[in-house]
């Protein structure tokens, strides 16, 4: 079965740092620098998770997208 679309993002951001650290600062144009189209619900979806990230520790951060990612298998 093929990831949906968040399935590659949360897999993409859990991998790559520089790609994490530029989607927490501003996810629209992270998710447009690297080709992702995301519908209305989707990017909602996004939004709300990364909103969880607001104030975390690079770490913090990334163990939170590690967790989405496994917990989220689209």
């Amino acid at each position: 079965m093929e990831r949906s679309t968040i399935g590659r993002l949360l897999q993409h951001a859990a991998a790559d740092e520089a790609f994490r650290n530029r989607a927490i600062e501003n996810l629209g144009m992270a998710l447009a620098q690297e080709g992702f189209l995301l519908t209305d619900a989707e990017m909602a979806q996004m939004r709300t998770w990364w909103s969880e990230l607001e104030g975390m520790t690079p770490r913090g951060a990334t163990d939170r997208i590690q967790a989405l990612a496994r917990a989220n298998r689209y």
